[in-house]
C-alpha cells in the first residue's frame, strides 16, 4: 500500500499539470497526516478538508489517497476535452470524479450516479449541483438488482458478484437504463461518459447505445482477471462499432491486472 501511495505522489508531482507545486506538497503531507490521525484515533463516519482550494468529504481513512488517484489517472484528459465539458459519472462511489471534473477538468456540468446509500450521502456533499447525483445502479435492464457491499472498500461494491472480493451487506437496488435517465435530464450532448462500476460496465454501455452516438470521449474500467458482465475484449468491440477508437490504456498492476483503465474517442 506505501508502495502504491509513493507512486502516486511521484505522479502527482512530476506529471499532473497545471496544479501549483506548493498545492501539490501540502496535498501530500496532508494525506499522510489525516490516514495516520484516522488509524490512530479510529474515527468512523464523515469528514471533510479542503483540497486545491475546494472542500472534499470523504468516509474513510483513504480519502485523499482515493482522491489523489483520480487526479494522477485522468489527468491527461484535459488535453482530450474542450473547455466546460459536460460530463457523465457512473460509479461516482463518494465524488472523487465530480471533484476532478469541476476542478481540474472545468466541467460546467457532471451528473453522477451512485448506489450505495453511504457513498451516495458523501457524493451529494461532493457535487457541484446536488440534483446532479442521483442514486441508483445503472443496467441494460430496468428493475432491481442485489447490489453488494464491499468489506474493504466501497468503491470495489458492484452488482456483479467476484468470488475474490468480500462483502459485508447485499440488498436491492434500483436498475435503470443510461438512456432513459439521459432523456429525463435533457442530455442532447456529452463530452465525456466515464465508467467504473466493478465488472458491469458492459452492461452500462449496453444501455446507452442512443447516448453513445451523441458522445465524445468514453473513460471505462475494463475488466481482465475478474467476473464481470463483459470484459476487455467485449468492451472494445462493442465501443469501436458504435464509432470510437481505443486512445489511452494504462494499468496499475503487474502481470495479471484486474482490470484496465481506457479512454475511447470519437473517430
Amino acid at each position: 500500500m506505501l508502495t502504491w501511495s509513493l507512486s502516486l505522489d511521484y505522479e502527482l508531482l512530476c506529471r499532473v499539470k497545471n496544479l501549483p507545486f506548493t498545492g501539490k506538497i501540502y496535498f501530500i503531507l496532508l494525506k499522510y497526516a489525516l490516514y495516520l490521525k484516522h488509524r490512530i484515533c479510529g474515527r468512523q463516519g464523515a469528514h471533510s478538508t479542503m483540497v486545491f482550494g475546494t472542500r472534499f468529504f470523504y468516509n474513510d481513512a483513504y480519502g485523499l489517497a482515493s482522491l489523489q488517484r483520480v487526479y494522477c489517472a485522468g489527468h491527461t484528459l484535459k488535453e482530450l476535452l474542450p473547455e466546460n465539458p459536460v460530463i457523465i459519472d457512473v460509479g461516482a462511489n463518494v465524488g472523487q470524479f465530480n471533484h476532478f471534473g469541476s476542478h481540474y477538468l472545468g466541467a460546467r456540468r457532471v451528473i453522477s450516479i451512485e448506489p450505495v446509500e453511504e457513498s451516495y450521502e458523501m457524493l451529494q456533499r461532493n457535487a457541484a449541483v446536488a440534483d446532479d447525483s442521483h442514486r441508483c445502479a445503472i443496467s441494460d435492464v430496468e428493475g432491481d438488482v442485489l447490489f453488494h457491499v464491499a468489506r474493504e472498500s466501497s468503491q470495489l461494491s458492484s452488482y456483479v458478484a467476484d468470488e475474490d472480493s468480500s462483502y459485508r451487506e447485499s440488498y436491492p437496488v434500483r436498475a435503470r437504463r443510461l438512456d432513459s435517465l439521459a432523456t429525463e435530464m435533457k442530455l442532447e450532448r456529452v463530452d465525456l461518459l466515464k465508467i467504473d462500476t466493478e465488472g458491469s460496465e458492459f452492461d452500462v454501455l449496453k444501455s446507452a447505445e442512443k447516448l453513445l452516438a451523441n458522445t465524445d470521449l468514453v473513460l471505462v474500467e475494463m475488466s481482465v482477471f475478474r467476473k464481470s458482465a463483459g470484459n476487455l475484449f467485449k468492451i472494445g468491440n462493442f465501443l469501436e462499432g458504435k464509432g470510437f477508437t481505443l486512445v489511452e490504456l494504462s494499468s496499475g498492476s503487474g502481470r495479471r491486472p484486474r482490470d484496465l483503465d481506457a479512454v475511447f474517442k470519437r473517430v
